[in-house]
């Protein structure tokens, strides 16, 4: 990896844990159609791409995917990336050229070629959510398709929800069930976090609920069908966040909670990180993720992390998709939260390309918002690079119990 031209600060040689990312199968990548493949790569392609989720939220006309392919085109992410990816497959920069060139190359070697990009990025492990794709992508199967990269599991709570609950004959069988799902879980070697994605499903402004409640509302929500209700499915996830912050805390895991920014599902003004604050202030003492740094709250979040002791920011999303504007957002983070809580991610969800764009983005936005605080007198050369490798994994691999 190439030090950034023209900074005062060097973190080529720094390496990277991926502290956010999903898995996939090289079966599902060669069944592709490679002519879609630069579209795939962007924010607006993994969105609206010809995916069963995409069917199942009742995205699938097909005008949706036109106009995300006819957008690639002008933005500043996917321009970077072909151009990169061109230079690294010596083709022409031209989508064509990217996409034919790329197809040969994976195709002759897709552990390989996954792997060789893995290594070019530095990156030394990867945290992989188990909730998407379903069914889950076991981390054994997972590292052999990444090359033997290492593969931290962090465990979806609202997978193990969906498993128990439909053979629970009530709210205390289906915690009985989902608690020892956690413990589990938390028992497999490569489980390294569990996570939450609430935010889709209810609502972060979660709040207190007693058994009787939860009891009640579970029968009302069994009885409307599963309905995401407010009145009937709140009240029961609100209670089984609950039980899994003191699961992950009796297994000394981090939570992880998806905060701001998801695909045209979500509500945003209920996934907001102030939304979550009583409830993190209810948990002082367990550490707990805020996945995607509540972007577009990114300094709400970072407000939040600089006053909770146990609150940390993953810089997922606003890295990669934020592009021109990750050193903007990287200067208001290190300005405010202490930088030992903010953890790099890619938020891959589509190509393996993804983790080394990503990274390669980072990196040189983490060199010039570090670089820029030394060259006002903040930080030393040596303090900033210190606290950009820190970013890029010693934060996560102190958090995550990952050795090195």
């Amino acid at each position: 990896m190439a030090r950034n031209p023209g900074t005062v600060v060097d973190l080529s040689g720094a390496e990277i844990i991926d502290n956010h990312l999903h898995g996939f199968r090289i079966e599902d990548l060669l069944a592709q159609d490679p002519r879609d493949f630069e579209t795939r790569l962007n924010l607006l392609g993994t969105l609206f791409s010809d995916s069963t989720l995409t069917r199942e939220a009742g995205r699938e006309d097909p005008s949706l995917w036109r106009q995300a392919r006819r957008m690639t085109e002008s933005t500043v992410y996917s321009l970077a990336a072909r151009r990169w990816l061109a230079e690294r497959l010596g083709c022409e920069a031209t989508a064509e050229g990217v996409a034919a060139a790329r197809e040969k190359a994976f195709r002759a070697d897709p552990v390989g070629y996954i792997r060789a990009l893995l290594d070019d990025a530095g990156v030394a492990g990867l945290l992989v959510d188990d909730g998407f794709p379903l069914p889950r992508v076991p981390s054994e199967e997972f590292r052999a398709a990444v090359g033997g990269t290492p593969v931290h599991r962090v465990a979806r709570i609202e997978t193990m929800i969906v498993d128990a609950r439909d053979e629970a004959k009530d709210l205390a069988a289906l915690e009985d069930a989902f608690e020892a799902e956690m413990d589990r879980a938390a028992g497999d070697p490569t489980t390294v976090a569990f996570k939450s994605i609430i935010a889709y499903r209810t609502g972060l402004d979660v709040q207190p609920v007693t058994s009787r409640e939860a009891a009640a509302a579970y029968e009302r929500w069994r009885a409307d069908g599963w309905k995401e209700s407010r009145d009937h499915a709140k009240p029961v996830r609100d209670f089984l966040l609950y039980r899994a912050a003191e699961a992950a805390r009796r297994n000394d895991r981090p939570l992880h909670v998806h905060t701001g920014n998801g695909d045209p599902d979500i509500v945003l003004s209920r996934a907001r990180p102030h939304d979550l604050l009583p409830f993190l202030k209810e948990h002082l003492a367990q550490p707990i993720v805020l996945i995607h740094t509540g972007f577009p709250w990114t300094d709400v979040a970072a407000y939040i992390a600089s006053s909770l002791p146990n609150v940390y920011l993953d810089l997922s999303v606003l890295i990669p998709w934020a592009s021109l504007g990750i050193e903007q957002l990287l200067t208001v983070l290190l300005g405010t939260a202490p930088a030992g809580k903010l953890l790099y991610a890619s938020d891959e969800a589509s190509e393996p390309e993804v983790i080394w764009i990503a990274a390669r983005m980072a990196r040189r936005a983490m060199e010039r918002a570090l670089g820029d605080a030394v060259e006002r007198d903040f930080i030393t050369v040596r303090e900033a690079e210190e606290l950009g490798r820190g970013i890029l994994s010693g934060n996560s691999r102190r958090l995550h119990g990952i050795e090195g």
